[in-house]
Order: structure tokens, then C-alpha cells, then sequence
């Protein structure tokens, strides 16, 4: 059972009680908002740097300008821009620069902190003696090999949406294609695929569960532990993506730090029901433009059961803490390192949850060495540590599966020219599995392998309006898996600043213990874009699923392509000939910040197949059938220094098949039988759910103040996860009954917190 299980409703007179209290502070807070308004509008400063996107060297005399006023600057000869006395408030910059398409970016300025944004700008394509520029670069995505089923998102974006908790995970539920699994978790199905199918990346570390209450093999828990204030632009990908992305059949997170402030030291605390937060930035001493970023959470869920909104005595308690080192030396070369630790636990003892185990451990360090040889070619050499630890009790002790991988990655990207860029890789990866297992039965097994991959990128620029992307991912394991090679490619046909058409082929392979599951991509798209912030998009996938494990010595409905997280399976009873296919149609249109208000809708088509050992095709537990999305903020000034922010995400989607559980055949002897004759032949019902947000900001000299209550579920539907059987004593029959249980998201729950900054 999830941790909604053990919530009980939330009577109206706790929630009437929690809404004073929040007014109350608002009351007063808003006493001293208005004396600010006799003062002088508080404002800060807006800085950074402008390079190409192609060599990372600075753009002198590049033109950076906040949209809707006359505030603007011109970046010296070291590219390095600084736009002094901004307003505070929300605001749009736009980077340009003769021979160089413009670039826009989205920042919320606040009295306690430096904005510090970096821009890239990509050189202009060339035919004959003229430049041309074609597509848009607003809304671009970091990774520019990437033209289909690619989003990108900024650190706004991840603490602007509604009940998202600053979760990469939860704000990607509001993209097309995305459904998440509950609150209770941050699994989330990409596209029809299960959530193992999702590969988590940080600063170019691939990590296999940055997650809390994960398990292994899973990509999800019940919330990350990475700290989306430590976090800058970054990718999401939902398929078809480069041949620098392997090993998942899905999706990726391509997640990227920012840099710490450079010349001041700043820091934020946080405290919420949910949790305490601390982070805090500086320059370091004697390093010209170096900086170091720090961040520490502590959970405080014990607070949510001792003002009555949770019942539950055993509460699951968690810390992490990231930290991102910047070292510049000299001009063309820098070092930079990330780090990230997180612990879990939760005491539990007899339950039937498949979310939670008894705990879970991560750490991650890794150094890259950037190298700039020429305005062509630019070199990283990274090294990193990942360890990921997976607990769970089992009444008779606690088993312990522990993961860990040292790897080395180099990496060169050479520029002959505006026409054709090229990107190659290596990677050497040393794992380290180890199971064990304490109390009644005690064991420690361990098992090394060594992993190799490589890839290829060919960016050409055929015409200016088009360009092929070519390239090829390949991977090495030194077990039974063995090798893999997995060609990639994309075009894109931009006629105008408007209008850009693509489609994309890949193959993409996930190891397994066996083989390779294979899942080949189709993908086809168009994206229309009207105005800066404004994109319509439309796209059409397919994934053909092959070498899926089903049950070897039986007949029946058993894919692993139904797992919505990792299960313990005897890898000796199953057999890589499963089939599969997901299929469907996406439309989004995206409204970024602007006029003081942002809209994101997706309306998504999703539809999963598969076939067991049995060779019977059925539609499988991520046939959502629909998902549609509406996600909307607004600002509004309460003063020259003072905001109030509101926000929703309203969710409708399908429900997914299931396996009903045959209750006589259970009852008879006692345990959970599925109901075989009826494999798959039950489908959930419509899954509906309304998150609202409301954010009041104040701004004084040299701090500012955030007030914020969300309110989870606020139309408190009773939305179903799971099922499950259970015999229980009845003391009036004087025996055992057996029954059929369901599980449900959670219920309405307010989250009240406050941030100041300083």
C-alpha cells in the first residue's frame, strides 16, 4: 500500500483551520509589504555571459536586452554582459549578435539575488555570400542535435508549477505523452513505456535512480533527491533522441547545475510541512570566476501528522545535499564538479506496498575537464563515482541490493566549418552488484562487469533551411548481454522563422540479464511558431518493441513491459521473445512567460500493445487511451515590490488495463490469484485531478520573502492505483475473510511553506 493508504481524510474543519492561519500570516505580511511601497522599488542586477554554441568562446560586443523596456547592455570582449538596477519582477532577455541567431531566456528577478544567465548563440548558416538564419531560437533546447521530442525547461519552470515539489519528475508530468503514477510517487510513463524505460542524467553522469524509496532497477521513488534549486536549463526527451543517449528504451532527463554566484555570496532557507531546505552560493577566494553551490534538504513529514493531516505512526524520513564546484583556469580550460548524497528510511514491517521499501542511499561524484583547443574543437574528460543502495524489509531481516559505477568519458566535439559539426564518445564503466541479506537468512552475494560504449554524432547542415542529423550508439557488456550497435537519425526542414517539419529513426536498446530489449523509434513532427514564446506542436510515434522477457516454461500474459517499477524476477524463468508497440499522436501548445501570465496544454493519444508467451496481443497497463493537460500561472502585482502568483495543473487521463484478481480461487487458498482467464481484461477507471498554487512574493533591500500554499487533489477525487487481496480476522464469525482492496492517490492535502532569501 503507498503512502496514500495511510492518509485519512482530511476533515473541513482541519482545512478551515490551516486556511486562517495561512491568512493570518498573510495579513501581516501584507502590513509590511505595504510599507514598502513608500520606498524606492527595489531592484537587482542581471549579469552573465554570451558564447557561441559551436566553439563556447565569448561573443564580444553581443547585445543583451529585457523585452518590454529600454534596460539592455553590450557584452565586453571577454563576452560578459551586466545589466545593472532591473526592477524586480518577471522578465524576458533576448541575447543577439551580427552573424548569430538570438537567443531568449525567462527570469524572475528578486531583490535577495543576482541573476546570473549564460547564453549560447549558434552561427548562422551560410549560402554564398549571404547569411541566413532560419527557425526560431526561442524555446530551443540545450542539446542541439535534438529536433524532435524534445522539451526544454528552465529552473522557473520547475518551481513555478503546481504541485510539482520541485521535482523534475512531477513537472515533466505536465508534457505531452507523460503521465505520472500518483503523488504517492514520481513514476512516470513516457510515451506507453514503463517507468524503468527513463535514463537520468546530471552533468553528464548517468545515474540509475536519483530517486528516494527507489528500488533497483527502477527510475522512480517517491521523490528526488536532486535539488531543483541547484539546477539550470536542461532536456527532457520522450524519444527518437541522439546518439549520446543510450541504454533506456523511452525517454531521458538531461539534467544540467548552474554555476553558483561568482562575485557575492548569497543563500535561501525553506520551510514547509513537507520539509526543511538550506542552500547557499559563493565566490571562491583566489580563483578568478570560480564559485561554489551547496544544498541541504531534511524531511519533516512528522510535522503533517502532528497538526492531523496524516495518521500513519511510521513516517518515511529523508536528507540529501548537492553541491556544484566551478573552477575556471585560465581561458580555455575549466573544472567542474558535482556532487549529490542522498538517505532514506522507513520502518515498516507487514505491508503490501510495491512503492516503498525499507530504505535507500545515492551517492554521486564526478569532476569534467573542459578543454578549449580552437574555435573547432573543444574536449571533456569526465570521471565519476555512482552508488545507488536499495533496502527492504522483509519481516525476517533486510535485504540490501547495492549498485555501484566508477566510469571515465571522453568526449570531443570538432567544427570544421557552419556546415557540419561532429561528435564522438567513449565510455568505460567498471559496475559493482551486490546482494545481501541480514536476520533469519543470511547471504552476500557480488558480481562485477565491465561496460563499454561509444558513439557518434554527424550534424550537417545540407541547406541552410535543412539539416540531417546522422549518428550511431553502440555498448559493450562483458556478460552474456553482449554488444549492441544502434544507428540514429533526424531530419529537419525549417522553410521559416515559423515553420520547421521533422521526422527521426532510431534504435534504442535496454540491457538485460539476458539480452537487449530493442524498441525502434518512428517519429514524425511539425512545429509551428508564431511569436517568441509562443510554439504549437504536433508529433506522431511509434515504438515496435522486440526481445522483451516473458515466462519461459509457461503460457500466459507475463511481459516486462507492463512493470510500472522493478520486481524481483527469476531472470532463468523467462526468455527475450516478447513483442510489443506503443503508438500514438501528441499536441502542445506552449505559451512561455510573457504579458505576466504562461499557458502549457497537451492533449496526447497513447496507446500500448503487447504479447506474452501465450502470443496473445492485448493492450497493456500504460494504455492511458488520452491524457490531456492544462497547466496556467498568472502574476499579479500587489506593489512595486510585491507579487501574488497563481497557478493549476488540471489532469484527465484514461485509465490503463489490468488483471482483475479471481477473489474464490484466492479465498480458497489464500493467497493473491489473478484471474488468468481474463488476462488484461479490466481497465482502471479515468483518472482526474485538479493542483492549484498560490505564491505571494515580497522583495525588500537586500532579502526577499515567499509565502506559498498548494493544495494537492483539491477536488479530493478518490482516483484508484492498484488492487490487491488480504485475509483479515473477523472476531464476529470467529474466522478468516478474504477481500479485495483497493489502493487511491492521495487525498486533498494542503502544503503551506515559506522561503526568504538573502
Amino acid at each position: 500500500m503507498a503512502l496514500a493508504v495511510s492518509l485519512l481524510d482530511i476533515s473541513e474543519m482541519r482545512v478551515a483551520t490551516l486556511t486562517l492561519l495561512l491568512l493570518v500570516v498573510l495579513s501581516l505580511t501584507g502590513e509590511a509589504a505595504a510599507q514598502t511601497d513608500s520606498l524606492q522599488s527595489r531592484s537587482e542586477t542581471i549579469r552573465g555571459k554570451v558564447v557561441s554554441v559551436q566553439s563556447h568562446l565569448p561573443i564580444p560586443r553581443a547585445r543583451v536586452a529585457i523585452e518590454g523596456t529600454k534596460l539592455g547592455a553590450i557584452a565586453s570582449e571577454e563576452g560578459e554582459y551586466r545589466i545593472a538596477k532591473v526592477p524586480v519582477g518577471h522578465y524576458t532577455l533576448r541575447a543577439s549578435s551580427t552573424g548569430y541567431t538570438q537567443a531568449t531566456q525567462e527570469v524572475v528577478v528578486r531583490s535577495a539575488h543576482q541573476v546570473v544567465l549564460d547564453f549560447e548563440l549558434a552561427e548562422k548558416a551560410v549560402q554564398g555570400d549571404t547569411l541566413t538564419v532560419v527557425g526560431s531560437e526561442a524555446l530551443a533546447t540545450i542539446n542541439r542535435i535534438a529536433v524532435v521530442s524534445a522539451t526544454p525547461f528552465s529552473v522557473e519552470d520547475v518551481n513555478r508549477y503546481a504541485a510539482a515539489f520541485q521535482d523534475p519528475s512531477r513537472m515533466a508530468e505536465n508534457f505531452a505523452g507523460v503521465f505520472g503514477r500518483g503523488t504517492s510517487n514520481n513514476y512516470i510513463v513516457v510515451r506507453g513505456g514503463s517507468p524503468s524505460e527513463l535514463l537520468w542524467r546530471l552533468d553528464g553522469i548517468d545515474i540509475p535512480n536519483p530517486n528516494h524509496f527507489g528500488k533497483s532497477g527502477s527510475s522512480g521513488g517517491l521523490i528526488s533527491a536532486i535539488n531543483s534549486a541547484t539546477l539550470g536549463n536542461s532536456d527532457f526527451f520522450t524519444g527518437a533522441f541522439p546518439a549520446e543517449y543510450g541504454t533506456r528504451l523511452s525517454a531521458v532527463f538531461d539534467l544540467h547545475t548552474r554555476n553558483g554566484n561568482t562575485e557575492r555570496p548569497e543563500g535561501r532557507a525553506e520551510i514547509s510541512l513537507n520539509g526543511l531546505e538550506a542552500l547557499g552560493e559563493a565566490p571562491l577566494p583566489g580563483i578568478a570566476g570560480g564559485s561554489v553551490l551547496v544544498g541541504y534538504r531534511h524531511s519533516t513529514l512528522s510535522v503533517l501528522r502532528q497538526i492531523g493531516l496524516l495518521n500513519y505512526e511510521k513516517l518515511p524520513n529523508f536528507d540529501d545535499a548537492s553541491m556544484k564546484l566551478h573552477v575556471p583556469i585560465g581561458s580555455y580550460d575549466e573544472i567542474n564538479g558535482t556532487g549529490l548524497w542522498g538517505t532514506a528510511a522507513l520502518d515498516i514491517k507487514n505491508s503490501t506496498d510495491q512503492e516503498l521499501g525499507a530504505g535507500s542511499g545515492i551517492l554521486v561524484g564526478g569532476l569534467d575537464w573542459q578543454h578549449i583547443f580552437s574555435s573547432e574543437v573543444i574536449s571533456h574528460l569526465r570521471i565519476n563515482h555512482v552508488e545507488n543502495r536499495f533496502d527492504e524489509g522483509l519481516g525476517d531481516g533486510t535485504e540490501r541490493t547495492k549498485i555501484a559505477y566508477n566510469t571515465a568519458k571522453a568526449e570531443l566535439t570538432f567544427t570544421p566549418s557552419l556546415v557540419h559539426s561532429f561528435e564522438i564518445g567513449a565510455t568505460a564503466q567498471h559496475a559493482i552488484f551486490d546482494l545481501s541479506q541480514s536476520g533469519a537468512r543470511v547471504f552476500d552475494t557480488s558480481q562485477h562487469a565491465n561496460f563499454y560504449m561509444a558513439y557518434l554524432n554527424w550534424n550537417w547542415h545540407v541547406l541552410p533551411q535543412l539539416t540531417l542529423n546522422s549518428g550511431i550508439y553502440s555498448q559493450f557488456i562483458s556478460l552474456d548481454t553482449g554488444s549492441s550497435y544502434e544507428p540514429r537519425v533526424s531530419l529537419e526542414w525549417a522553410p521559416s522563422e515559423e515553420h520547421a517539419f521533422a521526422i527521426a529513426f532510431g534504435v534504442h536498446r535496454q540491457p538485460e540479464p539476458i539480452e537487449f530489449t530493442q524498441a525502434l523509434h518512428y517519429v514524425a513532427g511539425y512545429t509551428y511558431r508564431p511569436e517568441p514564446d509562443l510554439m504549437l506542436k504536433a508529433e506522431a510515434y511509434l515504438k515496435d518493441y522486440s526481445h522483451v522477457p516473458v515466462h519461459r516454461y509457461s503460457l500466459d500474459s507475463y511481459s516486462y513491459l507492463n512493470e510500472g517499477f522493478a520486481q524481483r524476477r527469476d531472470n532463468a524463468s523467462t526468455i527475450s521473445t516478447g513483442v510489443g508497440r506503443a503508438y500514438g499522436a501528441e499536441f502542445t501548445l506552449l505559451k512561455h512567460y510573457a504579458s505576466g501570465y504562461y499557458v502549457t496544454a497537451t492533449a496526447s493519444l497513447v496507446r500500448q500493445e503487447f504479447a506474452g508467451s501465450d502470443n496473445i496481443w492485448h493492450f497493456g497497463s500504460f494504455d492511458n487511451r488520452y491524457i490531456l493537460n492544462l497547466v496556467s500561472g498568472y502574476d499579479i502585482a500587489l506593489s512595486t515590490s510585491s507579487t501574488l502568483t497563481l497557478s493549476e495543473k488540471f489532469t484527465v487521463a484514461g485509465g490503463g488495463m489490468y488483471t482483475p484478481i479471481d477473489l474464490v480461487a484466492s479465498q480458497t487458498i489464500g493467497r493473491e490469484v489473478a484471474d488468468s482467464s481474463n488476462a488484461y481484461g479490466a481497465r482502471n477507471p479515468a483518472y482526474v485531478r485538479l493542483d492549484v498554487n498560490a505564491e505571494f512574493r515580497f522583495n525588500w533591500s537586500a532579502s526577499a520573502l515567499t509565502l506559498y500554499v498548494s493544495i494537492l487533489n483539491a477536488l479530493n477525487i478518490k482516483n484508484i492505483t492498484s488492487r490487491y487481496y488480504e485475509e483479515t480476522f473477523d472476531p464476529i464469525r470467529g474466522g478468516v475473510i478474504g477481500s479485495i482492496h483497493e489502493d487511491s492517490d492521495l487525498p486533498i492535502l494542503p502544503i503551506v511553506g515559506i522561503r526568504f532569501e538573502f
